[in-house]
């Protein structure tokens, strides 16, 4: 009886260490089943003009789109530009946000190849960039003519030749006011006057004709 109850106690133990390891097994599965999988980066899904493509129509704008919306916020650190075969850039204007797609002008000025460069924030923080080439063989925009720059030049002549004209006009105007109203007091003054010297006369005379 002592016999069968030692050897039963190994057994015990070795099942109670079974069942230990199966618990931990079983814990890690369920974990690794149930755990949110890792959040990749954003990545360019499509972009006009695409990758080696060779464009023959007119070229207004570049745009790219993501599988996901760039970061809110962040504007500063998204970036598309086009440089050209002569080495200069092409894109001009504020760069659009919409959804997952980013957008701007261009203004192509020569055929050839062209290289997109873009940087944007994916939607976990995390910067992103790249870059790829397309082929242009479109119209190229007519340059503006020079060389009617020079016409302005012929405007100012007309304005200082009339303005000087009515400048005395308004001078004599001003001063012809003066001139009217020293004139009607002079006339004023020699009424009174005369008026004054009739009054003393005709008293004198009233005394004089008195015994």
């Amino acid at each position: 009886m002592t016999a069968t109850s030692a050897s039963t106690e190994p057994s015990r133990s070795l099942w109670r260490i079974l069942a230990l390891v199966a618990v931990v097994a079983l814990a890690f599965v369920a974990n690794c089943i149930t755990a949110p999988p890792a959040q990749a980066h954003d990545a360019l899904a499509e972009s006009n003009p695409a990758q080696g493509q060779t464009v023959t129509e007119k070229l207004d704008q570049i745009v790219l789109t993501f599988n996901e919306a760039p970061l809110g916020g962040l504007q500063g650190g998204i970036l598309i530009q086009a440089v050209g075969p002569g080495g200069h850039e092409v894109t001009t204007g504020e760069l659009r946000t919409q959804d997952r797609t980013l957008s701007r002008d261009v203004l192509m000025t020569d055929q050839g190849e062209y290289t997109v460069s873009w940087r944007t924030v994916s939607a976990d923080g995390h910067p992103i960039d790249g870059s790829y080439t397309f082929n242009y063989a479109g119209p190229i925009p007519a340059t503006p003519s020079v060389t009617t720059a020079p016409t302005p030049s012929a405007t100012p002549t007309t304005s200082p030749a009339s303005s000087p004209t009515t400048a005395p006009t308004a001078a004599n105007a001003s001063s012809g006011t003066p001139i009217a109203l020293v004139i009607v007091i002079i006339i004023a003054v020699l009424i009174l006057a005369g008026g004054g010297l009739w009054l003393a006369i005709e008293l004198n005379r009233r005394r004089a004709s008195k015994p």
